[in-house]
């Protein structure tokens, strides 16, 4: 019967349960040592007549017994703690401490009818009786008294996905509380079908009869208790669930138990996060802070996604100093902010933490920066990185991705930094617009000067789309289905790579430790994600429906917009098949084609010029010509870089006719 349609006579027990538990502990306790008093008495009495065979009246001689046997029973259960139960969190540890002081309690009798012997005869199976039956009374008023408390408990009946560990720890978590009451376990075991779980019925998760029998349950909310499951086997089980009408939520991630940011049952709503980012694995602690464990590093874009990330995670390993550079100082003063809050003491933040408000293109403050600070690495994350608009104004993204990243690259080399690693993306790979022509050439610039072997071990890693970013769908996609729609997708078909920031960050900083020069580092990403796919779940999974599953053009509608300039269907990560894996998981190495960096200086200065002449049909050519390498010149063939790079202990070219000519950059 729904807790909502009970009697009258339930309502008032209802109410004189509240009434009680709302009363002073002390008063609680009053009335258990006065329960207990009398089921002793009964217990005896009871004992008595069983033995005997039939009612027991004569307590001429056995008054004694009835009067000093209750008290000294409750002495017992004071001493063994029992009143210091709360009786609503009842348990086996409860039910073994009333064992052992009613057995404490059979003994005293035995000891009570020696010292003061009642008339007649007491048979020595009285005894056990005794202790049997107050045990029985004791421990079933208690349970009864728990499931009275319990069933006035009106929260709302869900459904645990999961009887394992994490899910018998999330009902009794559950059961401290009021807000949601526990009636079924799902799970896929077929051990634990048609079996009880702590006492709750487990079903199976067979999609054909699930929907029925939550329904009959009266069930809207499944909480999935499963931290272990792969990401496809997640997501299926979501997405049955979501097709069932269930409101889905998940408990927290073990990393956010460890870390002290979640309890068990706080429960939240699913997020692509929990799906896309359940193949991150462990990093090595090692490999983590090896470039920046008592080091000064620098981030510039430490304002960004990417950034403010790396910036986190560098600050958990405790540098000597990490000096943070952005031009945005609403980025800057947030990640400020944040991580004055991480380090707590303000004394101590000022002498770790420096904030800066500078451009990757002034070339003054960057390098002294670095000189007067005595960086040791550098992460360079700061980018343009919008598609459309780097491709509506090239020269921008000329100006920042490429001469920026040269600027802070040649600072870095002229300060002998030990450590450069340049954030790079996957839409620098045979690139169709001008955003990932100038990541590209960027990546090439920098395979250009490690070939001339500075003491600067310059690396670069590159990626696809992280979950959460400025420059990522899922943002907007938030933002569109909070507002009721619609959603915009440039084509039903575009696929893009996904992963966690935090994941990038890690891997990011563990490349770097095993870079040995001139390295492209590519993240492994899994596998593609159709867009159209992802804004599906994203509704879902927010609890709202699509127009074109219902028919109600109140709900959500996905339009198609169509692609964008310079839009690509698909990414890729690698130009050529010729990479393999590292030390580190999920972290592979590139061999791929570059330019000597003098060869390559001469396309630099064509691109500055139309840069600074605002020729942005130029510009666009010339960037896509050199990002695909067509050019007559000095083309390095994969296989001969290595050879080029030879030991990472060789002198760096000091000729004069190799030294960096200066590129001074001025866009209006």
């Amino acid at each position: 019967m729904d807790l909502k349609t009970r009697p009258k006579f339930s309502r008032t027990l209802d109410v004189w349960l509240s009434n009680l538990s709302r009363t002073r502990r002390s008063s609680k306790q009053a009335v258990s040592i006065s329960v207990d008093l009398a089921l002793v008495v009964l217990a005896l009495w009871a004992a008595f007549s069983l033995r005997n065979g039939t009612f027991f009246h004569n307590f001429s001689g056995t008054w004694h017994l009835f009067l000093l046997l209750p008290i000294a029973t409750v002495i017992i259960f004071m001493s063994l703690g029992i009143y210091r139960w709360v009786v609503r969190s009842s348990n086996a540890n409860l039910f073994y401490q009333l064992v052992k002081a009613c057995t404490i309690a059979s003994v005293f009798l035995v000891l009570l009818t020696f010292l003061a012997p009642p008339n007649g005869h007491i048979p020595r199976s009285l005894f056990v009786i005794f202790g049997m039956l107050v045990s029985i009374f004791t421990c079933g008023v208690r349970y009864i008294w728990q499931g009275l408390f319990d069933s006035g408990a009106r929260g709302e009946p869900v459904a645990i996905y999961g009887a394992g560990s994490a899910g018998r720890q999330l009902l009794h978590s559950f059961s401290q509380g009021t807000e949601y009451r526990p009636v079924i376990f799902i799970d896929d075991n077929p051990a634990l079908l048609d079996t009880f779980v702590a006492g709750i019925p487990v079903i199976p998760s067979r999609s054909g009869e699930l929907k029925n029998q939550l329904f009959s349950f009266e069930i809207e909310r499944v909480i999935l208790a499963m931290p272990s499951i792969s990401a496809s086997e997640y997501e299926a089980k979501v997405r049955v669930l979501q097709q069932a009408g269930m409101q889905v939520q998940t408990i927290p991630t073990y990393s956010e138990l460890v870390s002290g940011t979640a309890v068990l049952h706080q429960v939240r709503d699913i997020s692509m996060t929990d799906i896309l980012g359940r193949s991150e694995i462990p990093p090595n602690p090692e490999l983590l802070g090896k470039c920046i464990k008592s080091k000064v590093v620098m981030v510039t874009g430490g304002g960004g996604s990417i950034g403010s990330e790396l910036c986190r995670q560098i600050i958990a390993q405790q540098p000597r100093k990490l000096i943070v550079v952005d031009h945005a100082e609403e980025n800057l003063y947030q990640i400020t902010e944040e991580l004055s809050a991480i380090i707590g003491d303000p004394e101590i933040a000022r002498n770790l933490f420096l904030p800066r408000l500078c451009s990757v293109n002034n070339e003054s403050q960057i390098n002294a920066l670095i000189k007067n600070h005595g960086v040791d690495t550098v992460y360079h994350a700061a980018a343009y990185k919008h598609v459309p608009i780097i491709q509506a104004q090239p020269e921008q993204g000329v100006r920042v991705n490429i001469f920026g990243t040269l600027t802070v690259l040649n600072a870095a080399i002229e300060n002998e930094v030990e450590n450069f690693v340049l954030i790079s993306t996957d839409k620098a790979v045979r690139p169709t617009n001008s955003m990932g022509a100038t990541k590209r050439v960027a990546e090439l610039a920098l395979q250009a000067k490690a070939l001339r072997k500075p003491k600067t071990v310059i690396s670069m890693v590159r990626f696809g789309n992280v979950l959460g970013s400025s420059g990522s769908v899922v943002p907007k996609f938030r933002k569109q289905i909070e507002e009721g729609g619609p959603i915009t997708l440039t084509s039903p078909d575009i696929t893009r790579y996904f992963m966690t920031i935090p994941e990038a960050a890690q891997l990011v900083m563990q490349a770097s430790a095993i870079a040995r020069g001139g390295d492209v580092f590519v993240l492994d990403m899994g596998d593609p994600v159709r867009i159209e796919d992802l804004a599906i779940s994203m509704v879902r999974m927010s609890g709202k429906k699509l127009a074109r599953d219902t028919g109600n053009p109140k709900d959500i509608e996905i339009v198609i917009e169509g692609l964008r300039p310079g839009e690509k269907m698909f990414e890729e990560l690698f130009i050529t098949n010729q990479h393999k894996p590292t030390l580190v998981k999920k972290v592979f190495t590139a061999d791929e084609q570059c330019l000597d960096w003098s060869e390559l200086n001469k396309h630099l200065n064509e691109l500055n010029l139309a840069a600074q002449n605002v020729d942005r049909t130029l510009l666009r050519s010339l960037l896509l010509d050199l990002a695909f390498l067509r050019q007559d010149g000095l083309l390095i063939e994969s296989n001969d870089i290595a050879n080029r790079l030879g030991n990472r202990n060789g002198s760096p070219v000091t000729d004069e006719s190799e030294k960096e000519t200066s590129i001074d950059i001025a866009v209006h």
